[in-house]
């Protein structure tokens, strides 16, 4: 049982892992979900190469948001090197500005990479090809740089300087789902689910 939107489904998938554990790009083969006991997709393969975008079509109902609560969720075998962020629902109320949610987000992220260095590093050793792109995004996380981008980001959604000292639970739920779409694309990952921002 998992909850979708504050409501609690019970959700079955399987799908094994086609492609290389260490690999960028994503082959699930076999993949199937069902939902309450309604099943919505069978035996189909889903491939997700680095770099690329997809988008999902369908019906309200037919199991797009389940489909990436999945993914997201790894309720099917995505390997651990391949980070995800799943952006549903919009940054939270708090005293924290525009500004600050989205650096204290990169922050974090950081973190995060460096953990996950540290475990490829243990695991692979230092010729692990996942460590290339974990190395890559460091470097583009640089700390003096944070708040720069993430204003630039912010901008770029339609900020100004005042809004973006304005604390977050001074704004509506679009604005916050903007600052909840800056952290997601100041973090870069390397698959992003986006589920009607």
């Amino acid at each position: 049982r998992v909850t979708l939107g504050g409501v609690e489904v019970d959700r079955t998938v399987t799908g094994v892992l086609a492609s290389r554990a260490t690999a960028l790009d994503v082959r699930i083969e076999q993949f199937s979900m069902q939902v309450n006991g309604q099943e919505l997709i069978k035996d189909c393969t889903i491939e997700l190469n680095s770099g690329r975008r997809y988008g999902l079509l369908g019906m309200n109902g037919s199991g797009k948001s389940n489909l990436l609560a999945a993914l997201a969720n790894r309720e099917v075998p995505v390997p651990p090197h391949i980070d995800i962020y799943h952006l549903r629902e919009e940054a939270e109320p708090s005293e924290r500005t525009a500004l600050e949610a989205v650096v204290d987000h990169i922050k974090i992220e950081v973190n995060r990479l460096q953990k996950l260095e540290a475990a490829v590093l243990a695991q692979g050793g230092p010729g692990d090809e996942r460590l290339q792109p974990i190395y890559e995004r460091l470097e583009e996380l640089d700390p003096a740089t944070f708040e720069a981008r993430a204003a630039e980001l912010l901008h770029g959604l339609g900020f100004d300087r005042p809004m973006m000292a304005r604390a977050t639970k001074d704004m509506s739920g679009g604005w916050r789902m903007r600052v909840a779409l800056a952290r997601a694309l100041f973090a870069a990952p390397a698959l992003l689910l986006l589920d009607e921002p």
